[in-house]
């Protein structure tokens, strides 16, 4: 195992959408719309897609939730600014650097939250980063998988793609790359470290 493959949110920066709603102090109505709409994902992945602008995306929500603009606008920065690092994976991180490994990130998210992270110093441990809305594509469509092992060079077997959502983690494996789905945090990091050791001792250096 040569290279690993982190997503961010959930992973390397902190994702909970439950809390995230139930910490917006903004317009009720508008929580209430996003409690109650899956729609509002399906706009979201548009958004991480890089299909539509922030301004389209809150003027779409504006007229569904019938909130103003300006309060989608302080719901969206508000869920920005709930993304925070997690500070076991940077540990992790700048620990399988040091021991050479090659990093990457491939990731479901806007140009505009990309931009509000990218310059966070675990970033600076990326040997590549695949953002969704720069691609125009998404997770768990296969075409993200193939861009990644394309632009890279990367050979599926040799690679440990970390993601917390199981589709995007069968997507991987349908590829033919190592996986492990992160969903309790204690359990990944030994899950990781373990699949990380084994092949090192596999391999007999």
């Amino acid at each position: 195992m040569k290279n690993i493959i982190f997503d961010l949110g959930g992973v390397v920066v902190e994702w909970n959408a439950k809390r995230v709603i139930e910490t917006f102090k903004g317009n009720p109505i508008l929580v209430n719309f996003v409690r109650e709409n899956r729609l509002f994902l399906n706009d979201w992945r548009d958004y991480d897609r890089g299909d539509v602008t922030r301004q389209e995306l809150i003027n779409k929500v504006a007229i569904l939730s019938g909130c103003p603009p300006e309060d989608c606008n302080e719901f969206v920065e508000h869920v920005k600014h709930s993304l925070v690092s997690i500070p076991e994976t940077e540990i992790l991180i700048k620990e399988l650097s040091a021991r050479g490994f090659k990093l990457y990130c491939l990731s479901n998210m806007s140009v505009d939250f990309y931009d509000y992270l990218k310059t966070w110093e675990v970033f600076k441990y990326f040997d590549g980063q695949i953002i969704s809305a720069l691609e125009h594509m998404v997770k768990p469509d296969r075409e993200i998988y193939d861009l990644i092992l394309n632009r890279y060079h990367l050979k599926p077997e040799e690679c440990l793609f970390i993601d917390d959502l199981e589709p995007n983690v069968k997507a991987a494996q349908a590829v033919g790359i190592n996986t492990v789905h992160f969903t309790n945090r204690h359990k990944g990091y030994e899950e990781i470290r373990e699949r990380l050791k084994e092949k090192i001792h596999h391999n007999g250096h």
